[in-house]
């Protein structure tokens, strides 16, 4: 084989390799090219992940922090509703403990006779042999008398005998006592102290109160929204009557059970259920 062929083999063999190598080449880059895309998208997409997660968390923390402001502003309100019910509840205490102060002077020919029966009360909560009043020292006069006057009527209409005695050593606090002002009235023990009943003025004030709260509330806040009251107009429909401007999903669910006619206060009808007559 001549040279001339030779170098052409050669040239060939080069051409050859330069072309494979050209081709792995490219395939090279290709394929990293590829991943490349792939690895990115993939990091996209984490964070993508990433920050919807962190929007989603910061978005509920929001609403949490919305919830927690609007429970604190109603329960604000509802503390200021509760002290100005308060306010009100001391004023009225104070206006009718005033009034009692008044009405429990020993000099009062009212009082002996209140006196005796809250005495005589206590003797029948109590049923004991032996009973120790206890009275304010201005009242320790008008007590003794009422103490017997009590036992007399207890006797007379339980068949029992019972010792009342007054308590000359320990006395209820004055109506004009710093710290506890007692309005009158009396506290009834056994002689072992155990067992007691509070009769005195202030006591039976705060038992009315407790008593009288709703109407009281009422008073002060005004009366609740009318109840939906139901009436038999004939034999086939009924008509529910709701307070003039007011309209309910309860008033609608109970006029679709019953087949009623739904009425405002005016007397108007707003609603009725198909179908009825």
């Amino acid at each position: 084989m001549d040279k001339s062929a030779v170098d052409r083999q050669i040239k060939q063999m080069v051409e050859f390799i330069k072309q494979e190598a050209n081709e792995k080449s490219q395939e090279i880059l290709t394929k990293a090219e590829e991943e490349f895309n792939m690895e990115k998208l993939r990091l996209v997409e984490q964070e993508k992940v990433k920050v919807k997660t962190e929007f989603d968390r910061k978005n509920k923390q929001v609403e949490i922090k919305k919830r927690i402001d609007f429970s604190n502003e109603v329960n604000a309100s509802r503390l200021k509703v509760l002290q100005e019910r308060e306010g009100v509840l001391d004023k009225v205490k104070d206006a009718v403990l005033q009034q009692l102060v008044s009405s429990g002077e020993p000099s009062q020919p009212a009082y002996k006779e209140m006196l005796t029966k809250l005495i005589l009360q206590g003797l029948y909560q109590l049923k004991e042999d032996k009973v120790v009043v206890q009275v304010r020292k201005s009242d320790a006069s008008v007590g003794a008398t009422a103490a017997k006057d009590a036992a007399a009527t207890y006797k007379k209409s339980t068949g029992k005998d019972c010792k009342v005695d007054c308590d000359t050593q320990n006395f209820l606090p004055d109506k004009n006592d710093p710290v506890k002002p007692c309005a009158g009235g009396c506290k009834l023990m056994t002689p072992d102290g155990r067992i007691s009943v509070d009769n005195t003025l202030n006591a039976r004030l705060n038992v009315v109160l407790a008593q009288k709260l709703p109407d009281i509330k009422i008073l002060s806040s005004g009366a609740p929204p009318p109840a939906p009251t139901l009436t038999r107009a004939s034999s086939k429909r009924h008509v529910l009557t709701i307070g003039r401007g007011v309209t309910c999903q309860e008033c609608w669910s109970r006029a679709e059970k019953v087949g009623a006619v739904l009425r405002n206060g005016g007397g108007h009808v707003i609603g009725r259920r198909r179908g009825a007559g």
